[in-house]
């Protein structure tokens, strides 16, 4: 019964653990999308605080779309979803110009990551 107990409250704390870790990796990369927004749209300190919820909620969700499971083609599409979700919450807190530099930046990063692929596939 001990050796029991003992199996369960560590595969508890491991499972704990690794919430931890994922909740962890979230906040990082959230932190670095909004770091990396600030240097190219020139955030304001009011701006900034709401872009890191933003990309924390958008980060979240996306974590929880990649790891539910089911076809890549629908884990894109809930993905595009919930991009499309943040651009819009964006959308509202950025100044005009500083959201065409945004969807700019992100045009640009989408073909660098396509033809990176490509090369990958090639090479």
């Amino acid at each position: 019964m001990k050796k029991l107990l003992t199996l369960v409250i560590i595969m508890g704390c491991a499972a704990f653990s690794a919430v931890q870790a994922q909740d962890a990796q979230r906040g990082m990369m959230a932190k670095r999308m909004t770091d990396s927004m600030t240097v190219q749209l020139g955030l304001t300190g009011e701006q900034v605080s709401k872009v890191l919820a933003i990309n924390e909620a958008f980060a979240g969700k996306a974590t929880e779309i990649r790891n539910e499971g089911g076809s890549k083609p629908d884990r894109l599409k809930k993905l595009k979803a919930a991009n499309g979700d943040r651009n819009k919450a964006l959308k509202a807190v950025l100044t005009e110009e500083q959201f065409k530099t945004y969807k700019a930046n992100r045009k640009e990063n989408h073909a660098k990551v396509k033809e990176r692929y490509k090369q990958l596939k090639e090479g």
